[in-house]
């Protein structure tokens, strides 16, 4: 399986590319995190998975600003340690497989997602979707 590039793979990234590469997120901060549940109604035909959007300082550039991911369609969410000291080591993006179509063909993989702390995971969890909503010098 290829590895997971952001600057390809995430929708409307080049919103919030540092110079034309993907920022680096060592030491950034987690200053917005919400987690909305989705809308799951099957009788209705209605199948939006768990939303997750965050808003990030990026404070290793030289210019630090912030960046607004949201990821759409999420599962195996795991929070740990999450707290007031919440910057990150890095976050990490990485391709998982989810199985097989009746006919052995291999489904659209997970995209696995990780906000790493220096000494363990702050959040991680698996989606189909992840997009750039904003970039700004401001909160």
């Amino acid at each position: 399986m290829k590895a997971f590039d952001p600057v390809q793979e995430v929708e409307n990234s080049q919103l919030i590319l540092d110079q034309g590469e993907w920022p680096n997120f060592h030491d950034a901060e987690v200053h917005q995190l919400a987690i909305w549940r989705g809308d799951v109604r099957p009788e209705d035909n209605v199948w939006i998975g768990p939303v997750i959007e965050t808003t990030f300082e990026l404070l290793a550039l030289q210019s630090p600003y912030f960046v607004t991911l949201k990821f759409h369609d999420c599962d195996a969410i795991r929070m740990e340690d999450f707290n007031h000291q919440n910057a990150l080591f890095d976050l990490a993006f990485t391709y998982e497989p989810r199985g097989t179509y009746n006919d052995g063909k291999p489904l659209p993989p997970y995209i696995a997602v990780r906000f790493e702390q220096a000494f363990g995971v702050a959040l991680s969890f698996r989606c189909f979707r992840v997009q750039a909503v904003a970039r700004s010098n401001k909160l």
